[in-house]
């Protein structure tokens, strides 16, 4: 048996935004059929479904070989959840193809297929479920500033708890503010705004945000400190920073608590710091 294609996929995944495929997880892609939605692909009962599409034109690192024995073979699977339907239009959440991929087939993922399986866990997924559960509930005011926000998923995440406040993300990819744009369309979220721009040159005027957030991003940078002078800049002075960051995971230099300690107080904030599990939770106020 041979696949026809059915469709095809609408995002702005390319090969350097997917190098971060973990983030992807949280994005929204659309699926545009060659015609209306019929009742054999969508049922009103499930929120889930298995989506068989091109694979990915692309090869990741032997630590991440996982990845490439589901998307990057013969052809991509992607378990989705369903966000809505506007004619022969699918918005999914999870879709781990690249924008115009054909897509091949839609299935209910069913009762039927066991949550039992082995696998390795995703323990990084499960570090930012629990320190997210402590971090975001202190993120409020009227204006917040999400740096390094990805695809948005934490972004959004804010302004449906903060429905009052502007909630702006930054990352440095414009395709990646554009995908950050059609997430925030796809929940209806109208609180929100996003740019490119980078942490070491911030595109706003001083004191411009009661709460700035950079959750697990500073350990990427090679100028942490020039950073945080940034970020200072920024922030109200009444106002606070709130940054998580992993304690075993790093790109060249190890940090443990105290480290981040002096890297904030250096910066001119007085800080508290919580660990939680592998990862340290960290609130500064500017002094």
């Amino acid at each position: 048996m041979s696949f026809k294609p059915i469709g095809n996929v609408s995002n702005f995944a390319d090969k350097e935004t997917m190098q971060l495929l973990a983030l992807w997880k949280e994005s929204v892609s659309i699926v545009e059929l060659e015609k209306a939605v019929s009742e054999e692909l969508i049922f009103e009962d499930y929120t889930h479904y298995i989506v068989v599409h091109d694979p990915l034109k692309m090869e990741f690192p032997e630590k991440r070989d996982e990845w490439n024995k589901r998307f990057c073979r013969h052809a991509g699977v992607s378990v989705v959840e369903l966000i809505k339907v506007d004619k022969n239009k699918i918005y999914f959440k999870g879709l781990f193809a690249e924008n115009e991929a054909s897509i091949y087939s839609i299935l209910p993922y069913t009762s039927f297929d066991s949550p039992e399986a082995d696998f390795p866990p995703a323990g990084m997924e499960i570090l930012k479920k629990q320190t997210m559960d402590v971090a975001l509930p202190q993120v409020n005011g009227k204006t917040i500033l999400d740096v390094g926000c990805g695809v948005g998923s934490l972004t959004l995440q804010m302004a449906r708890m903060n429905s009052e406040a502007k909630v702006t993300g930054i990352d440095l990819l414009e395709d990646t503010m554009k995908q950050c744009r059609l997430n925030a369309i796809a929940y209806d979220i109208e609180n929100t705004a996003f740019k490119a721009a980078s942490v070491y040159e911030l595109p706003f005027g001083e004191n411009s945000y009661d709460t700035v957030t950079c959750f697990f991003m500073l350990h990427h940078l090679d100028d942490i400190p020039k950073a945080l002078s940034e970020v200072k800049r920024v922030v109200s002075c009444g106002g606070k920073v709130l940054a998580v960051e992993p304690l075993d995971h790093n790109h060249g230099t190890e940090r443990g608590i105290q480290d981040w300690i002096e890297h904030f107080e250096k910066a001119g904030f007085s800080v508290e710091t919580q660990q939680i599990s592998r990862a340290v939770f960290i609130s500064a106020k500017p002094n």
